[in-house]
Formats: C-alpha cells, sequence, structure tokens
C-alpha cells in the first residue's frame, strides 16, 4: 500500500527522486497523469511520484496544478507527503509549497525544507546554498536559460518574501546540540503556527538527524527537497518496524594517516557511532596480554552497542606519534622475525573480536573493514570461505556477503587501506544503513 507521495515540477525530478527512493529499499513508480494517481494498479507501490509540468507557468498555473494533484492523494493511509524543489531553487518553490499545504487542509502541518544535496556537493549553510563551495549564484548551477534561479540571497529570504505563510531557520549551531535539542525546537516552531521550517544541512548525517529529530517531535509535515530528505523519511518510515534495531560492526587498521582522516569524519558526522581503541601493542607481548585486551574490548563493545548504533574497533596506531610507532616496531623487532608475523598476530586478534561480538550482540548484521588484511581475518575466523560480492560502494569499497560459515549472509563492505577519498569511512557506513534500513 502506498505510503509516500511526491510531487514534483517536472518529470525528470520526478523520476531522480523515484531512483533515490529505490535506493534506500522504497518501490517506486513515477507518473505521467494524475488520473493515475488513483488507479488500483499502482496502489501497490510503496511511493508514488507525480510530475505537474508546472516549472516554466505562471504561479497562478503551478498552484492550480499542485492544488489539484494533492486533493487527489489526500488519504489517511499516505504517512509523507513531499513535495520536490529543484536543487538550483527554480520554479515556483514556495507558491507550490503553499498549494500542497493548503490542499492537506491541516493548519498544523509544517513545511519541512531541506534543500541540500551532498551527492551533488549541494549543501545550505547559513541559509545559503552552496555548489561545490560556492554561492548557488556564483555557480554553473544558477544559469538556465528558461528559469534561471530566482532568488540572490538565502533560503530563508526567499520563504520571507514569496511564502504566505510564517516561516523560520534552522540553521548549522543549532544543529549541532543534537536530536532530542531539535527535536523540542520543531514542536516549539509548529506550536508557534510556524508553517516552513527551513534546515541548513551539508551532509547525509545531517539530513538523518533532521528526519529523526522530525520523527521523534511527532508533528504533522510535509517533505520540501530535492530528494534526499524524503528519501530518508521514506527509509524510516515505510519499511518494518523490526528491522530498526539492526547494529553495524567495525574493524579500523593501520596507521595510515588517510585512514585515520576518515575516522575522525565519522567520528564528527555520526552521533550514534562508538569508537573502542585497541592497543595492538598488547596483543603481541604475550598470550595473557593478549587474552585480557581483547577481553577488555569485547566488553566494552557489548556494552556500548546497548545505546549505540555503529561500533567500531580503531587501531591505536591511528594518529599514533613516531615515538609510540617506534616503541611498537622495537617491541616487534625483539619477539618476532618479521613485522608481518606480528601484523598477521594482530589481524587475528581483531576477527577473534568481531567473532565474539557476534556470538554475542546478535542484532549486527552488518559489518565494515579497512584493509585486505582485516578482511581476510574475518572471513578466517568466521570460517566463511569468500564474499558473494553485491555491488561497488565507492572505488576501491565493495559491497558483499558472507559465503558459508554460522554467518553466511552477514553483509559486509570493504575497503581498501589506498581508498583515498575523507568520506570513504562515512559513506560505506551509510550505504550500510540503507542497506539493513536502518
Amino acid at each position: 500500500m502506498t505510503k509516500c507521495v511526491v510531487i514534483a515540477d517536472e518529470i525528470t525530478g520526478a523520476s531522480a527522486v523515484g531512483a533515490l527512493l529505490e535506493k534506500n529499499k522504497c518501490s517506486a513508480c513515477s507518473l505521467m497523469t494524475a488520473r493515475a494517481l488513483k488507479e488500483d494498479k499502482v496502489k501497490k507501490y510503496d511511493c508514488l511520484l507525480y510530475s505537474t509540468n508546472s516549472r516554466h507557468l505562471t504561479k497562478e498555473q503551478s498552484y492550480q496544478l499542485v492544488y489539484y494533484a494533492a486533493k487527489l492523494i489526500k488519504n489517511k493511509d499516505i504517512k509523507i507527503y513531499s513535495k520536490r524543489i529543484d536543487p538550483s531553487l527554480r520554479g515556483n518553490t514556495c507558491t507550490e509549497v503553499q498549494a500542497l499545504l493548503d490542499a492537506l487542509d491541516d493548519k498544523k502541518r509544517v513545511a519541512i525544507v531541506v534543500p541540500s544535496f551532498p551527492d551533488l556537493n549541494r549543501s545550505t549553510v547559513g541559509g545559503y546554498l552552496i555548489v561545490n563551495g560556492r554561492p548557488m549564484q556564483k555557480s554553473l548551477a544558477g544559469l538556465d536559460q528558461i528559469t534561471p534561479s530566482q532568488h540572490s540571497g538565502t533560503v530563508n529570504e526567499l520563504f520571507t518574501k514569496k511564502f504566505r505563510y510564517k516561516s523560520c531557520s534552522i540553521h548549522l549551531n543549532e544543529l549541532i546540540k543534537g536530536r532530542e535539542y531539535i527535536s523540542n525546537l520543531i514542536q516549539k516552531l509548529a506550536n508557534d503556527d510556524v508553517r516552513a521550517i527551513l534546515f541548513d544541512s551539508t551532509t547525509q548525517e545531517d539530513i538523518n538527524l533532521i528526519a529523526d529529530s522530525l520523527l521523534d517531535s511527532n508533528i504533522d509535515f510535509l517533505a520540501v527537497d530535492p530528494g534526499p530528505f524524503t528519501a530518508t523519511l521514506a527509509r524510516k518510515i515505510t519499511r518494518e518496524k523490526e528491522k530498526s534495531n539492526y547494529k553495524i560492526f567495525g574493524i579500523i587498521g593501520g596507521n595510515n594517516p588517510l585512514i585515520s582522516a576518515q575516522v575522525e569524519i565519522l567520528r564528527l558526522e555520526e552521533p550514534n557511532a562508538h569508537f573502542v581503541t585497541i592497543r595492538n601493542k598488547d596483543l603481541i607481548i604475550n598470550e595473557q596480554k593478549r587474552k585480557f585486551e581483547i577481553l577488555r574490548v569485547v566488553n566494552e563493545i557489548i556494552k556500548a552497542f546497548n545505546e549505540h548504533t555503529v561500533c567500531l574497533l580503531v587501531s591505536d596506531h591511528l594518529g599514533a606519534s613516531k615515538l609510540q610507532l617506534k616503541d611498537f616496531e622495537d617491541c616487534v623487532q625483539n619477539r618476532y622475525s618479521s613485522t608481518l608475523e606480528a601484523l598477521d598476530i594482530i589481524a587475528t586478534c581483531y576477527g577473534q573480536i568481531a567473532e565474539q561480538i557476534l556470538s554475542e550482540v546478535t542484532n549486527v548484521k552488518g559489518i565494515y573493514t579497512a584493509g585486505a588484511e582485516y578482511t581476510v581475518a574475518l572471513c578466517r575466523e568466521l570460517k566463511a570461505v569468500g564474499l558473494s560480492l553485491k555491488g561497488q560502494v565507492l572505488p576501491l569499497s565493495a559491497f558483499g556477503e558472507l559465503i558459508d560459515g554460522e554467518y553466511e549472509g552477514l553483509k559486509v563492505v570493504t575497503s581498501a587501506a589506498s581508498a583515498t577519498d575523507v568520506n570513504t569511512l562515512s559513506d560505506c557506513i551509510q550505504y550500510l544503513k540503507r542497506k539493513l534500513e536502518i
């Protein structure tokens, strides 16, 4: 049964949102006529997308088209009403948002406006739409022969001038205060008769935070965005609730400065991620030290999973000083015939920790590994013969499922240590979240 309806002002935009919805495991159907919105054959889809083809029309014409379409789709079973807007804010943005709010005829319903599109390098900072690091007005995205972007200030200024109802902005300095604060703020603004709340956001993690805060607030809303926010809401609302408590475990080894930067990016952007640092030197000194360190780490991660969705085992070599690394190397030289022998023991310990975590935390359904030796150790300790590859997440990052063993089918994303993007870890965790419908 349809739970999400998106109205766009042109067909390619509607189809683009549909692709995002499919990516988030929601079945979607893009319709060419308003009449099709009432057809029984389309009700099997989670999400319906309809284009009014009104971008180049007058405000009055676009209002009527959106209003009429919204009246057709209005239904108590719909969980998400969405107005797809252009990533460059072309067209009659405010007029069409008004039309949808008016057609739904709910004086308390609030438009939640999230104009950013991180995958297109579009973010909103201080109300300004930023494209590839430049204000939109100074980017090629702001140019269009037929309908150029019609505002030169902030998104808030656009809504102040052209939106009939009261609007308010929530900027990045508010987002960093967290989910509970934002949820309470949304409730307060809704009670103050604000009909449009405009959000800054720069990353998918910001969009996740806005979506979670909105759902916590329990207000009636209209999603207004180019697609990512609507797709995030759909993933959280339309899928089965029992899957929402799945967990992700990560293994981050080595001493690559780039991987260290990836960890710090995730630490900043993923508020529900917990990091447990393992002391590599303790794993190679002697068996007693090794057992104690493994037990310490396992217990800490199991405890952390009570409150966190993502827990990552992180090597203490990431960000380590030259003196610390020299101390480790001296320990290796005194006890082992080669560095590779010591590193194999460390990787094996990481794999053993993963096996113990999976045996204790049964709702861990996804694992991330960085570095070939840790992926091999994981498969070895879980008695898997390999990975059934399902696709590419990013260059040098693959998605697959374990083959054979007790944990056959466990979803895994693995990245090469040479993956060069500082956002690799963050993007891979987001990918796993989508796959697990978290």
